[in-house]
């Protein structure tokens, strides 16, 4: 299965970090140079600012649009070239040792029922839906995928079907890469679990989407977190009550 490093051009630390990893998995990779956000940003062509309000209830920092744009572009790369699957992994992914074997039980069918499959996040998923796949991880259907139970996009699966379905959706950028809920209807999900454990992201390179450049540890969203989520995200009048909290508040 052919993988895409999304990085920018002259991180030397991060594609060196994932170089390493890769390497010593003996997995076919190359970098693919991602977009600037600063660049993009300001360009109507590049960026609807009316619609991602619309849709997320706020801006999007420049590191997020060249997220997107970056992940939209490794699709239109898997349909000229015509792959049938593809890995797309950004340059902070922590990679577990089982993950060759699990893309290779994913190429010889046991994905085939899903087009887009998340390798780091699947915090909520229909238990009776459980394949396994290699060693301690199995294939599942993902639930509240809207609401961010399959959110991140450090490390996934697409198949060129996905890939032909999604690379025109979000030019100019109207959400983040990872808000899978908005290709629902599209592309069929599947998550890996245990959630978290196959690909996560290394907190201590920082983030190039944070204003402060620093990330948490991840941990699992619990039921009621995603619910809420997707309420104060999705729905007016959460989005409403979430404004008017901060304005009171200030948090």
């Amino acid at each position: 299965m052919k993988t895409f490093v999304i990085s920018l051009s002259g991180d030397d630390v991060r594609r060196s970090f994932m170089r390493r990893q890769l390497d010593a998995l003996g997995i076919d990779y190359e970098f693919f140079d991602a977009i600037r956000g600063s660049e993009r940003i300001g360009d109507l062509r590049w960026y609807d600012d009316v619609s991602v309000h619309h849709l997320e209830g706020r801006s999007l920092r420049p590191g997020e649009v060249g997220c997107a744009l970056s992940h939209t572009a490794a699709y239109a790369e898997i349909v000229k070239r015509s792959l049938p699957w593809a890995l797309i992994l950004e340059d902070d992914a922590v990679l577990h040792r089982d993950l060759p074997n699990v893309l290779s039980v994913i190429e010889r069918g046991a994905g085939a029922q899903g087009q887009l499959i998340s390798l780091s996040r699947c915090d909520a998923y229909l238990p009776w839906t459980k394949k396994h796949l290699f060693g301690a991880f199995a294939i599942v259907t993902p639930w509240l995928v809207k609401e961010g139970s399959i959110a991140q996009a450090v490390g996934y699966v697409i198949s060129l079907k996905a890939a032909e379905a999604m690379v025109e959706i979000n030019v100019p950028v109207k959400f983040p890469a990872d808000s899978w809920g908005h290709y629902c209807g599209i592309v069929e999900f599947k998550g890996v679990i245990p959630t978290l454990t196959l690909v996560t992201q290394n907190v201590d390179l920082g983030s190039t989407t944070l204003e402060s450049g620093k990330r948490q540890a991840f941990t699992p969203y619990s039921i009621k977190d995603l619910l809420l989520h997707g309420f104060t995200t999705y729905n007016s009048f959460g989005r409403f009550l979430k404004r008017s909290a901060k304005h009171l508040f200030g948090s």
